[in-house]
């Protein structure tokens, strides 16, 4: 049974308001115009236009919180915390006293604790998925596990990739389906997308992603002959210039960046959005950092290593 919770009437708002093809798209989903409506790619009879939707083929119909619902099968308490964000303070449960002593940030990590799936004994799917399918060079997926950064899943096998902060807490975690024919993306609830996936060291450059794989494979690519760890390297889990933002103001060292977000030429809307991206931050941070963005000749990182390992074979 699901914890009740008291989100405030405001909190409930926000949620039930959401747009859906906005979420859609941070979780990975194909999202095509219809007309003066959106329709998810993946079920083509539910279309939606801002935060309500309708399916066709049975009727359903409601809000945001009401689609991860019935589509993603979440209780209303997950769902009404997944279109927050993870970000809701519950306010008629806190006592004044309650907070005594403690710092905004303690009190946001107990109430939003990130609970990790069970690991699974072994990573064989992880590794197959990752280095057969996706081509990622073994090395760096290795790495990666040896930094507990990602792990395989005992129940579903997904792949789980997390994120923490400066004192190691685990603030953020996702799962990827390993499936190449069942294409599946979430978050787990009470996670943080300020502390989305990434890896710090000491040097002053910093590599942008989207996605962990496309990090995974820009290092596969270009970085395997150097001391790749030097670099820091960000997957922000999708667009989001305010999370780049608060990460660079917390790791004040970096002074350039390299936006490699995708190269969207086919996008149902027509629009670039990887590229009007990797522009904005360009243009925003241009008084404070030397930003250098590097486009994919194809949509996206792990498709040009993709190419590239079949043209070696040939």
């Amino acid at each position: 049974m699901s914890r009740y919770i008291p989100f405030t009437e405001e909190e409930l708002y926000q949620a039930h308001h959401k747009d859906i093809k906005q979420y859609l798209e941070s979780i990975g989903e194909k999202v095509l115009h219809s007309g003066t409506e959106y329709m998810w790619a993946q079920h083509d009879s539910v279309k939606f236009r801002g935060h309500v939707w309708y399916q066709h083929s049975t009727g359903a119909k409601g809000t945001a919180v009401n689609f991860l619902m019935e589509f993603f099968d979440y209780s209303f308490q997950d769902a009404v915390i997944t279109l927050l964000d993870g970000k809701y303070m519950a306010t008629r449960n806190t006592r004044p006293e309650d907070m005594l002593g403690k710092q905004p940030d303690e009190t946001y990590h107990k109430k939003h604790k990130v609970i990790l799936p069970p690991k699974n004994p072994n990573n064989k799917r992880l590794y197959a998925y990752l280095c057969t399918a996706r081509c990622i060079n073994p090395d760096v997926v290795t790495n990666f596990i040896r930094k507990q950064l990602i792990y395989e899943d005992k129940d579903n096998h997904n792949i789980v990739f997390i994120g923490k902060d400066k004192k190691g807490i685990i603030r953020y975690a996702g799962l990827k389906g390993t499936l190449t024919d069942k294409p599946f993306r979430r978050e787990i609830t009470g996670s943080n997308k300020n502390y989305c996936f990434r890896h710090i060291n000491t040097s002053d450059t910093l590599y942008v992603f989207e996605a962990f794989i496309d990090l995974f494979s820009y290092i596969s690519l270009f970085h395997m002959n150097y001391d790749w760890h030097k670099f820091n390297y960000i997957a922000l889990g999708g667009l989001y210039v305010d999370v780049l933002k608060k990460f660079l103001n917390s790791y004040p060292h970096i002074k350039n960046i390299v936006i490699c977000t995708d190269n969207d030429f086919n996008s149902p809307d027509g629009k670039n959005h990887g590229q009007e991206f990797a522009v904005r931050v360009k243009n925003e941070l241009a008084q404070s950092h030397i930003v250098i963005i590097h486009t994919p000749k194809l949509k996206d990182w792990n498709e040009v290593l993709i190419n590239r390992r079949k043209e070696e074979k040939t």
